[in-house]
Formats: C-alpha cells, sequence, structure tokens
C-alpha cells in the first residue's frame, strides 16, 4: 500500500505545477477549519471526491465502501456492513435527523436511489465502531452527514447514461435566509439490461430533497429538512441463461418466464429543528420530524428451467445430461406502510476546559404490514410437496399486522481536555445512554468512553482509544420470522466495542500523507441470527445467539491533488456466531453440536484503492480509480433449522475507472467559457469503466431442484446470480 501511494505521489511532485494558493477560498463551503481529519473514533471523510468517484449506482454509500473497515459485494445496492455487522447495524444521520430503511427490498436493482443525496453535502464524519453516547442505539457503525448552509447563490447539473440530477443554493443578500434543493431521477435500464435475467426492465426513481435555513436574530434559528422520494420497479421477465461451473464440470442454466412484478416504494420526510443560544456557552435546541414510507411488492411469475450438464469438448454434444427440470409459480401481494413520529431536544454548554451535551428523544412507531405469498413448485413432473389427494403449495404465507410501540431514550456526555508534561493533551469522553423500549418493557443502559492522546501536544499524532455498551433494540423487521410471525417481546441485541487505534501525518516529495490503523474487538450477546440473500435480511427470533468480531484496519491517504484525497485501505477481519439449541442428529444418531461458525458477513480480507489524479502536467484531463477486492461471503444453504452448513462464494474483484476533461472551471476562466456564458463557473466531460476487467462477481445464489434419476433421489443446486459485466458511462457536469 505505502509503496502505490508512494510512487503516485513521486510522480505527481515530479510533474505538478499547479497554483495551490487559490484552492482553498474556493472550497471554503466544504472545508471545516479549525478540526483534524480524525478525531478518535470519529473521521472526517473529505467531501470532494463525491463528484468525481466512479460507480454503477452512483449513490452516496460508494465512497464509504471504499474506508477500512467497511465492505459490500453489490455494486448495484447502497447497502453497506461494517466489521462484520449486518445491514440494519448502521445508524445514519442528516442534519440531525435518523434516516430509516426500507423493509421489502430484496436486490440490489430495486432500490433505486439512497437518501442522501451527494450534491448537496457539506461534512461527513463516519465511525466504524466505538462511537460516543450521543449517537444512537445500533451495533456497528454511524454516519453523519449535514447538508450545505449556503451564503451565496448558485447550483449544478449533471446528466449521465443512468440518470440525471441539479442542485440549487440561494441565500438572501442578509444571509438571514436560504437552502439548498436537489432533485435527482435515475433510470438504470442501460445498466440492467446486461444481467442474465433478460427482459423488460422499467426502473423509474426519483426525489426532491431540501434543506432550508432561517436566522431572525442572532439567538435563535430555524431549519427545516424534506425530502420526497418515489421509487418504481417494473419488470417483465423473459428467459434466463447461466453458465457456470468448472472446466472439469460445466453446467447451464436456462430458465422461461412469464408474468411481471411491480413494486413501489414512497418515502415522505419532514423535520423542523429550532435552535436558541441562551448564552455564549448554552445552546438549546429541538426537533420535531416525520417519517410516512409505503411500500408495495407484487408478482405473479411462471417460470420453467432445465438444468444440465454441458461440456467444453468440441466433437461431443454441447448438453451431456438432465440435472433438473421443473416449474415455479410465484405470487405475492405484500403492503407495509410505516409512520415514524420523533420528538427531541439536544442541548449543549460549552465550559472552561470542555463541552457538556445531552439529549432527550421520544419515538413513536406505527405498522401496518400485510402479506399473501405463495410458491407452487413443479419438479420433474411432481408437485412439491407431493400429495395424491390435494394440490399443495411449496410455500405459503398469509398475515395483516399491526404494530405500534413507543421508544424513550436519552445520553448524558462530557468532553474534556487534559494537559500534563511536556504539553501532552489527552481528550476524554464519557457519556451514559439510556433506553427505555416499551414493548419489551426493557430498560437499556450504556456506558461509553472515548479517548484520544495528543503526545506533545502535536495534532498530526493521536494515539486514540475507545469501549462501550451498544444496544440495538428491535425494530419491525427483527420481529417477523420467514413465516411472517410477529413477536414484540423480543429483547435487544447487545455488543460491547473495544478499539485501539493511532493516526499520524507526514510528509513525502511534498505531499501529506496520513497513516491510520486501529485494532478492534467486538463481543456480541442475545442476537438475532439471520440469513442473508442478495441485500435481504431473513430474521429468526426463535434463536438467539453469542458471537465475537474482531479485525484490524489501515489506511494511508494522501493529497496527489490539492483538495482530492487518494488512499489505500485494508482491512483483516474474523466474525463468528454459535446459534443456541442449534444441535442436529447426523446419520448415525449422535447429535452434534456445531458451535461457533462465520457470521453472513465474515470477509477476511477487504482491500479497496481510491486515487486521483491528474494526467502529468494536463491539468484539465484527471483521472480517477477505484478498486475493491474482498474475500467469498458465506452464503447459507437453504434449510430451515441449520445456520452452520455455509459455503464461501468466490471472491469479490471490481475496478472503476474515469477520466474527465474539464472544458473550463473556475481556475480557467478564457475564451472558452465565455463561449457558454459568464454565468457557467465550471464544465466537464467524463467517460468511466464500469467493472474494467469485465469480472463476473456472484450477489446470490438461486436453490433449483435436481433429480438423480437413477436412484430417483432429489437434491438442490446453487445457480449464481451474477452482477454487471463491463459497461461505459459517460457523463457531462456543470456549476453556476
Amino acid at each position: 500500500m505505502l509503496v502505490l501511494l508512494l510512487c503516485c505521489a513521486k510522480v505527481h511532485a515530479e510533474s505538478q505545477s499547479v497554483e495551490e494558493s487559490k484552492l482553498e477560498g474556493k472550497l471554503s463551503e466544504v472545508v471545516v477549519v479549525g478540526r483534524e481529519p480524525r478525531s478518535g473514533v470519529i473521521e472526517r471523510i473529505n467531501v470532494q471526491p463525491l463528484s468525481k468517484l466512479s460507480g454503477a449506482s452512483g449513490s452516496f454509500e460508494n465512497i464509504l465502501k471504499v474506508l477500512p473497515g467497511v465492505h459490500s459485494t453489490n455494486e448495484l445496492s447502497s447497502q453497506y456492513s461494517v466489521r462484520g455487522g449486518s445491514y440494519d447495524e448502521n445508524l445514519v444521520y442528516v442534519n440531525g435527523v435518523e434516516i430509516y430503511r426500507p423493509m421489502l427490498t430484496r436486490t440490489g436493482q430495486q432500490e433505486g436511489l439512497s437518501f442522501i443525496n451527494p450534491n448537496l453535502v457539506s461534512t461527513i464524519d463516519f465511525s466504524t465502531g466505538g462511537f460516543g453516547a450521543e449517537f444512537g442505539d445500533k451495533m456497528s457503525s454511524v454516519l453523519n452527514v449535514s447538508y450545505r448552509r449556503p451564503t451565496s447563490s448558485g447550483g449544478s447539473a449533471e446528466a449521465n447514461l443512468l440518470g440525471a440530477s441539479a442542485a440549487c443554493d440561494f441565500a438572501l443578500p442578509n444571509k438571514k435566509f436560504g437552502g439548498v434543493v436537489g432533485m435527482r431521477y435515475k433510470r438504470a435500464t442501460y445498466l440492467l439490461g446486461t444481467l442474465d435475467v433478460k427482459g423488460e426492465y422499467d426502473p423509474s426513481f426519483s426525489d426532491i430533497q431540501t434543506a432550508l435555513y432561517f436566522e431572525p436574530t442572532s439567538k435563535l434559528s430555524f431549519s427545516l429538512l424534506g425530502s420526497y422520494a418515489l421509487n418504481h420497479y417494473d419488470f417483465i421477465p423473459t428467459d434466463r441463461e447461466t453458465t457456470f461451473g468448472t472446466l472439469d464440470n460445466p453446467m447451464n442454466f436456462t430458465m422461461y418466464y412469464e408474468g411481471n412484478e411491480n413494486d413501489l416504494t414512497k418515502n415522505l420526510l419532514g423535520a423542523l429543528t429550532a435552535r436558541y443560544r441562551v448564552s455564549d456557552n448554552v445552546m438549546l435546541g429541538f426537533t420535531g420530524s416525520a417519517v410516512s414510507m409505503l411500500e408495495q411488492e407484487r408478482y405473479d411469475i411462471l417460470s420453467e428451467y432445465w438444468l444440465k450438464q454441458t461440456t467444453t469438448d468440441p466433437e461431443v454434444s454441447r448438453d451431456v445430461s438432465d440435472i433438473g427440470v421443473g416449474a415455479s409459480l410465484d405470487h405475492a401481494r405484500t403492503y407495509t406502510a410505516t409512520n415514524i413520529y420523533v420528538a427531541e431536544h439536544i442541548g449543549s454548554w460549552h465550559h472552561g476546559s470542555g463541552m457538556l451535551k445531552w439529549g432527550l428523544k421520544v419515538q413513536r412507531y406505527h405498522v401496518n404490514d400485510e402479506v399473501n405469498q405463495w410458491q407452487r413448485i413443479d419438479s420433474a413432473g411432481y408437485m412439491m410437496p407431493h400429495n395424491d389427494e390435494a394440490l399443495n403449495v411449496m410455500h405459503s404465507v398469509y398475515a395483516d399486522t399491526l404494530m405500534s410501540a413507543w421508544q424513550y431514550s436519552g445520553f448524558l456526555q462530557e468532553s474534556y481536555t487534559l494537559s500534563f508534561g511536556n504539553s501532552h493533551l489527552l481528550q476524554l469522553t464519557p457519556g451514559l445512554r439510556f433506553t427505555y423500549v416499551a414493548l419489551s418493557q426493557e430498560l437499556l443502559v450504556s456506558p461509553r468512553l472515548q479517548a484520544v492522546f495528543y503526545p506533545r501536544g502535536e495534532r498530526g499524532w493521536q494515539i486514540f482509544a475507545s469501549t462501550g455498551a451498544y444496544h440495538q433494540p428491535a425494530f419491525f423487521k427483527e420481529m417477523k420470522n420467514t413465516e411472517m410471525q410477529l413477536n414484540t417481546a423480543i429483547t435487544a441485541q447487545r455488543s460491547w466495542h473495544f478499539t485501539l487505534g493511532t493516526s499520524a501525518t507526514f510528509t513525502r516529495h511534498d505531499i501529506p500523507f496520513r497513516l491510520t490503523s486501529e485494532a478492534y474487538y467486538k463481543r456480541l450477546s442475545n442476537i438475532v441470527p439471520y440469513k442473508q440473500d442478495n441485500v435481504a435480511l431473513l430474521y429468526d427470533w426463535e434463536h438467539r445467539a453469542s458471537g465475537f468480531a474482531w479485525g484490524i484496519d489501515a489506511k494511508l491517504s494522501a493529497e496527489l491533488v490539492k483538495g482530492a484525497e487518494s488512499w489505500v485501505s485494508l482491512s483483516l477481519m474474523q466474525a463468528r456466531q454459535d446459534v443456541q439449541d442449534d444441535s442436529y442428529k447426523n446419520s448415525e444418531g449422535q447429535t452434534c453440536y456445531p458451535g461457533y461458525y462465520p457470521m453472513p458477513n465474515d470477509q477476511r480480507i477487504n482491500l479497496s484503492i481510491m486515487l486521483q489524479d491528474q494526467i502529468l502536467s494536463y491539468s484539465q484531463w484527471r483521472a480517477s480509480l477505484t478498486l475493491n477486492y474482498g474475500t467469498g461471503l458465506p452464503a447459507s444453504v437453504p434449510a430451515a433449522d441449520r445456520y452452520d452448513l455455509t459455503f464461501r462464494m468466490p471472491s469479490y474483484q471490481r475496478v472503476d475507472m474515469g477520466l474527465s476533461y474539464v472544458l473550463f472551471d473556475s481556475e480557467k476562466r478564457n475564451a472558452v467559457r465565455k463561449k457558454f456564458g459568464s454565468t457557467l463557473k465550471s464544465c466537464t466531460f467524463t467517460v468511466e469503466a464500469l467493472n474494467l476487467f469485465n469480472i463476473r462477481n456472484v450477489a446470490s445464489y438461486l436453490w433449483v431442484k435436481t433429480v438423480q434419476y437413477a436412484e430417483q433421489q432429489s437434491g438442490m443446486m446453487a445457480v449464481p446470480n451474477y452482477l454487471t459485466p463491463f459497461r461505459i458511462n459517460a457523463k457531462v457536469g456543470i456549476t453556476f
């Protein structure tokens, strides 16, 4: 890692001739003054790469997936796992308002737009564990995003082969009122048409967001966050052909479809915050927010499949033997309406050597869930399950569930700095968080502590550590099992975090570098085991498990171009669990206890590279490269009561590359710019190579019935669902 970035730095330093002093003022809206890039377990992420990072989804979360401790093996999805945790264990805040995920999404191509609009972002704080008591009740990570508060008018727009977006900043001359408005539209037909399943894809994802502020006096201010998103996913499948296997045992899977799928998600959010400055040291804040989310899943799909063993020998017929033949009819009518209401107070008091923060929060949940799903399977001419007297279905679920709940939480957190011997500085942040869950009648108390040590007071070198308890009360999704039975009395999942790390800055070839490394251990208890299928998580509240996750994360970053950060990150991890009462009888009738086995997100090695640079001395030509490599995740065998039956999926390997030409920008106000109008500040053309090496990554598996005709024995085989192949994307972006 170090050699790679140092070589890039040397080449860049020898060719660079840029006026660096001009850039800081032009990035004043996204540069945080007076705070180091990392403060203990919280890392401040540079906003600048957001507009240049290449990726198939185009979502904000692309930048998180190349950070240490974070992994994702699906470029179509905005979901991510942190240090072995599930997708549901990550806290996300925008302007202090918690963001909630949809619950019915099964695959990455159904997701559409993630909530966070990268065109509006001002600051990003991210922690992979050990965060303070001020943040809520999740077990893995916290992402805290703030939208811009502009002081002047402007905007930006972008169009590409996958969609378009636009953002507008505005502010009154007296700067007492202003805000940002952003609109996005995504139509991923161009990308989804490359998947193995062919058909008529008609996805349409759009949203509009605004963040407004009003400051009538120097002591009183108001802010409003509003969002409306509408995601449609309509699909008429026609056929599928997948080749897989090995050179010695090649396989071919062919499927033909009739029917269609129609999915819909509507998400409406509104949050109003009032802040009152009692004095120069005391600030009081009050927030009221409401979220309304409607999800719909409708499909009727008839499929017929042939699974064959083939051969690569040109002198032999391509199809050697039939392994499985069958048909299935899948039906679903699922409607989920979720309403969440929140009232919150947060206050702070700056005192002599630190700051005291406190908060109280009341949440009201209301979920209405209607499910009607069934599946009928005909395998090799026999209905499954077989019954001579009745026509049965393989899987059938009917449920009409209504859940309402209250939850109360609060925290108290102190932060102060001690100075001792040789100007050493020690910053301590103890805190206590409590949560009362009305449904389970459970009171959760979470002590937390963060410490940052600055040897000789040097901010460029810090040693940090943290520990604390992290409890995650069950939401509606964890309360349901695969039969849609609801258990509202399940208690919270629990975790203890222990982290120890260091961060240091140094200079090579006149380029600043930062090296960060961190070791961690998470002790898990009372967790709800789950199985993961693509991005869907299938929980099983009938069992509980204990487990652990430990690992080492490292990141080396540098600014090869002023204001544009590049980095290399490496993560080593192990995450294992032991499900209670998971014994089984073997073929000899003996009782076996599996003990500890890998959790669904146990990715042992994860390597990510994100590079941004200009091409030699041609500053108008800029290149970006994103590389992800991760060892294979465990995949579950579909057995009702076994979690230890797993095998490893192939490793995830992907390279995305972008090449941009800056026609003009704020540093090149030349004749070209005048031709396009004086109101334009910049114009950039970009060509992206997505999945540059055309690697066939596996998102999940389709399990099909097989028949050994000689022995009349049935089994199952995993057919891989591949992700997107090589694709070219082109886009143009302007600012004004």
